[in-house]
């Protein structure tokens, strides 16, 4: 009877515990709205106030605190930092060799200088690291014979030396993959190598070496050269400085080989010169007016036309019709790269070529309410036929952003070191920028068959 009591009382105990914590939970809910209301009621209060202050001392609210304090544009949570949740960590995988194994044991204990007994378990652990550097000199003892047949005195080649040039081939590719790979200037070079392996040599010494692998390589500039003429590709131009004048570097790439070349000129004879003119492939480029005269067929990018059209869009006060244009562009453009993937025979593609012009030059003779809208729609009308050429020939990109990223490099290389002296270093560059760029693209170090093209071209 007394457990029984006992169990009926904290049964009722339980009941009131219950409730006492759902009138708390209520009383909760209550407070914490009531203390958002507050804190809303406080901000609202600090703007009112912070206006009257500002009328009070005749200054003008700023328009980006205003818009920045609207309720349309709310606080965006800050990202989580670090891997997404679920992400495996992994570690780096053990050395697939080991150079040198250290045992490592001791003798006493490190606490007590007590006796110990060796374990038969054992830690091991790998370090990976980076020995100090010097030059590796070779001495070549040069044995002459006299030929008793023609009386003349001979003694063998010297192996894996450049001319009568005092550092062998893997200091001049060394360097070149340094000046146009690793971006550095040649006063960096210089400085690396003399911190690092006591080279002791100038910045003068760094150019005459570059200018040395570019006479190397030139053979090779030109394989390449010949080979773009027999290739789809595409091509961009930027702007540089060359001993103080104004000139272009152009880029021309395909999917095996890329060429620099630098020219006076912007105009179509400079494609002319490269892909001669009787090219009949696919070229990609933008809109720029001198190419429409250059040989070839050609592939208007698509990204030019529909990043003009953003950058209206996203003006501060963008044209009425801009946001129906740019989306109408953006539309097309992927409907076409949806239905170029499922094309296989020829008469399908030239149906749907015809198709998607007929959409394009609909979608432009739209009446345009502003002259920016009606300028583009018109370049859209102009190259209606070129802006699908990717249609009616399979693996044609829509786009030149190819070209674009190959000439970044050249951009960055010119805000670090600067412009070219002369002619010669920007030939120079052109020449060793084109011979990186093709390994490359073909999936080879430039450092080790750079080193069999020399071999092949000193021999």
């Amino acid at each position: 009877m007394d457990k029984d009591k006992e169990l009926l009382s904290l049964k009722e105990e339980n009941q009131k515990l219950k409730e006492n914590l759902n009138k708390l939970n209520k009383e909760s809910v209550q407070q914490l709205s009531r203390i958002q209301k507050l804190e809303e009621e406080i901000e609202r209060l600090k703007e009112e106030n912070q206006k009257l202050r500002l009328e009070l001392f005749g200054i003008k609210p700023s328009k980006k605190k205003e818009e920045k304090s609207s309720d349309d544009f709310p606080k965006q949570e800050p990202r989580k930092r670090g891997p997404p949740i679920g992400h495996q960590g992994t570690s780096r995988k053990k050395p697939d060799r080991v150079d040198r194994t250290v045992v490592l044991k001791l003798n006493a204990c490190p606490h007590c200088d007590g006796e110990i007994k060796e374990l038969k378990q054992t830690r091991e652990r790998y370090m990976e690291d980076i020995i100090p550097l010097t030059l590796f000199v070779t001495k070549y003892i040069i044995k002459q014979g006299y030929c008793r047949t023609c009386g003349k005195i001979v003694y063998p080649e010297i192996p894996e030396v450049i001319d009568n040039c005092h550092f062998g081939l893997h200091f001049l590719l060394y360097i070149t993959y340094l000046r146009y790979v690793i971006n550095l200037p040649d006063n960096k070079i210089a400085t690396l190598l003399n911190d690092i392996y006591d080279a002791k040599v100038s910045e003068g010494t760094i150019v005459d070496y570059l200018k040395r692998a570019a006479q190397i390589f030139g053979d090779d500039y030109e394989r390449i050269k010949r080979q773009m003429g027999e290739l789809n590709c595409h091509y961009d131009d930027t702007g540089q400085r060359v001993d103080g004048e104004n000139r272009w570097l152009w880029v021309f790439i395909s999917n095996e080989v890329v060429l620099y070349h630098t020219s006076k000129s912007r105009s179509k004879n400079v494609v002319v010169e490269i892909l001669g003119k009787d090219y009949n492939n696919v070229t990609v480029q933008d809109f720029y007016p001198s190419y429409d005269g250059a040989p070839g067929l050609k592939q208007k990018c698509w990204s030019h036309l529909i990043r003009d059209a953003r950058d209206l869009a996203e003006k501060k006060k963008p044209p009425p019709d801009a946001k129906e244009f740019h989306e109408g562009l953006q539309q097309i453009f992927k409907d076409a790269k949806e239905t170029e993937k499922q094309l296989g025979s020829e008469e399908d593609r030239c149906r749907e070529f015809e198709v998607f012009v007929n959409k394009l030059e609909s979608f432009a003779n739209r009446d345009w309410i502003s002259q920016d809208m009606k300028r583009l729609a018109k370049r859209a009308l102009k190259y209606s036929r070129e802006l699908f050429t990717f249609i009616l020939i399979p693996g044609i990109d829509p786009t030149n952003n190819r070209a674009e990223r190959a000439l970044r490099p050249c951009v960055v290389q010119k805000k670090i070191s600067g412009c070219h002296r002369t002619i010669e270093g920007a030939k120079n560059r052109d020449i060793l920028m084109s011979v990186i760029g093709t390994m490359k693209l073909q999936g080879k170090n430039f450092l080790y068959h750079g080193k069999e093209r020399v071999m092949a071209a000193l021999a």
